[in-house]
């Protein structure tokens, strides 16, 4: 028995089922984070940025997202992408994406993502589901408070010039039952 580890070439998808359109493989090896590459769109954290070049990752940051061409040019060489919402990573740009191991959607869903040939290419997808919940529950707490003291009619009065000081139809929300329509991550802030 030998004391050394021997990894061989696997499929890059897990499943045969996926691995009918590409059939190339990769070598599973140890890796050193330095030769990992880590592309940041859209703005993420600067904080997420600074702990990633603390552990030693490649990390090229940009605060907007990238036009399609630029973003083929640049997902060539990277093992990790983060997104939000506005970069589109379909079948055409993934196709350019060699090294690519892992997809960070730093939003609520993924379907910038094309996630059947990512799965296809062995890449692996997540998201961050609860990272606007708080956010958005809160804004819906406004906007109930904007709608029962009206809010947007008073404002709109008083940008024309008029002070229309009145109380009529205006309510406070406190005792007030909140009926709500599907009781996912934010239903559930709420």
């Amino acid at each position: 028995m030998s004391d050394t580890l021997q990894i061989k070439s696997v499929p890059i998808s897990r499943r045969d089922s996926f691995n009918t359109r590409d059939k190339q493989t990769r070598e599973l090896k140890p890796f050193y984070s330095g030769d990992i590459k880590i592309l940041l769109l859209e703005n993420i954290s600067q904080k997420a940025v600074d702990i990633l070049n603390k552990a030693g990752y490649q990390v090229e940051f940009h605060t907007k997202a990238l036009d399609k061409d630029a973003l083929i040019e640049k997902i060539k060489d990277v093992h990790v992408v983060g997104i939000r919402s506005k970069t589109k990573l379909t079948q055409e740009v993934l196709s350019h994406a060699n090294k690519l191991i892992a997809i960070g959607c730093f939003c609520i869903g993924t379907n910038q993502v094309d996630l059947t040939y990512a799965a296809s290419r062995g890449i692996c997808v997540f998201n961050s589901p609860f990272s606007n919940s708080r956010s958005v529950a809160e804004l819906v707490i406004a906007e109930i408070i904007l709608l029962a003291r009206q809010l947007g009619d008073r404002s709109r009065e008083m940008h024309d010039g008029v002070w229309n000081k009145v109380s009529n139809n205006c309510y406070e929300i406190r005792g007030k039952t909140l009926g709500i329509i599907g009781y996912g991550h934010i239903g559930t802030q709420l």
